[in-house]
């Protein structure tokens, strides 16, 4: 099995801007935007007026085959060449950070199980990241993910953003949506021309840059800084079928567990990727509190 990856030059000089998809096998829109956008370079619909586009439609491309968020270890996390192989996504380590050395600014697209629309996971640092992340057309933001985890600079939570950020890169992730939203590969291909637009690199002559439109005002974005992260106990279940980005008073009961004991919210906050099915262990949902969007 191999991994493609498409490489497109301008003849002027820019910078490298990688997109990647299915980094998450289940996760179908990435791919889906990505193999269009790939159409509409080849047609002249799209045309790069300087810089390189680097596209990796499919990361993981076992996972993506069986349709499951991936095979043996959850890509996105612990990512970095690693001298001892044990599985499968070890092996994809390697190429994936290749690619991340050589890029400069990252787009990473995914998608979510909960209902709910598209957002963007921010770092909350850099000045540039940020407006890059402001420029994709999407309203609602989330940072503090290396926070959520205990700290930053673990390679425990460590994922192609954060990779991308030890490498120097601007880098975000957008989820596009829930898995089945019939517009989340949409938002996709329409974020990864709005990135070129704002990096200079979309040729203004191009059929695809009339009528790419704003983004989203300053007054309408929503931001949601990430405190906690909360793993799913043996026979815990979540008291309501909770929504992304579902608001939450404190002291509310979110969830209960086996033994009776509630989960309540430990302030007023948000419910951020609730993962109903989220196996024993495994990741479950996290919770955050409103915030200013960081400048």
């Amino acid at each position: 099995m191999t991994v493609k990856t498409v490489v497109f030059h301008a003849l002027e000089t820019g910078p490298a801007l990688t997109v990647l998809g299915a980094v998450h096998g289940n996760e179908r829109c990435g791919p889906e935007a990505i193999r269009r956008l790939i159409g509409d370079v080849e047609d002249g619909t799209v045309a790069l007026s300087r810089g390189s586009l680097q596209l990796m439609p499919v990361v993981n491309p076992k996972a993506y085959a069986q349709n499951v968020r991936f095979v043996e270890r959850n890509l996105n996390r612990q990512l970095y060449p690693k001298d001892e192989k044990v599985h499968y996504e070890d092996h994809l380590d390697p190429i994936v950070c290749d690619l991340l050395d050589r890029t400069d600014v990252l787009l990473d697209l995914h998608s979510f199980a909960s209902p709910g629309g598209p957002f963007i996971f921010l770092s909350g640092k850099n000045p540039d990241e940020l407006a890059y992340a402001k420029s994709l057309g999407v309203s609602d933001f989330v940072y503090g993910w290396a926070e959520a985890y205990g700290g930053g600079g673990s390679k425990e939570s460590q994922g192609t953003t954060e990779y991308a950020r030890t490498r120097g890169a601007l880098a975000v992730t957008l989820e596009c949506g829930q898995h089945l939203n019939t517009d989340a590969a949409d938002v996709g291909y329409r974020a990864i021309l709005m990135a070129l637009s704002h990096l200079g690199m979309l040729d203004a002559s191009c059929p695809a840059a009339s009528g790419l439109g704003q983004s989203a005002a300053a007054a309408d974005l929503r931001c949601v800084r990430m405190k906690s992260v909360f793993y799913r106990d043996e026979g815990a279940s979540f008291c309501k079928p909770w929504r992304h980005f579902d608001a939450v008073a404190k002291g509310e009961t979110i969830a209960s567990y086996a033994n009776g004991e509630k989960l309540v919210a430990p302030e007023d906050g948000f419910i951020v990727l609730p993962k109903e099915a989220a196996a024993t262990g495994g990741e479950w949902f996290y919770f955050g509190t409103a915030t200013a969007y960081p400048e």
